[in-house]
């Protein structure tokens, strides 16, 4: 008589491709099911402002007026590019290395180089209340009357 060849019990296989996952007995109640569960999609209005208008904030102004202890150096050469030359002329180094200076007030500049902040106050106020000297206004010439 033959023998009868038994099936080895199949073992799983590691690695190599992955099998598909078994489709569920009632397909269209799972897919209703999964329809069912999506949350809602919110849809937001995008407000663009027009670029040309800044957020409502204080901007500060420097004025001859309003000249004191705490103004910084940078705004002050910014504003009144004269007052430069009493700043150099009491200390201020503007090389590259130094360029941290710009954001030292008067106060601690006057500090670091031995002067009274008033007195510097009131020398660069002088010197910031005189008027930029103007170039002289080209003159136009008129085309001779024919």
């Amino acid at each position: 008589m033959a023998k009868k060849h038994r099936a080895a019990p199949r073992r799983a296989k590691k690695g190599g491709k992955k099998g598909r996952p078994a489709k569920p007995a009632k397909t269209g109640e799972a897919r209703k099911r999964a329809e069912t569960k999506k949350t809602p999609v919110v849809m937001r209005q995008i407000v663009q402002r027009p670029v040309d208008v800044e957020p409502a904030r204080e901007r500060y102004v420097i004025t001859v007026e309003n000249i004191r202890g705490d103004t910084a150096i940078g705004d002050l050469l910014v504003t009144f590019p004269r007052t430069r030359e009493v700043l150099v002329r009491n200390g201020l180094r503007l090389e590259a290395e130094d360029a941290g200076d710009i954001y030292m007030t008067l106060d601690a500049f006057s500090a670091m180089n031995g002067l009274k902040t008033e007195g510097l106050v009131l020398e660069i106020v002088e010197v910031a209340k005189e008027p930029l000297p103007q170039p002289p206004a080209a003159q136009l010439v008129t085309a001779p009357a024919v």
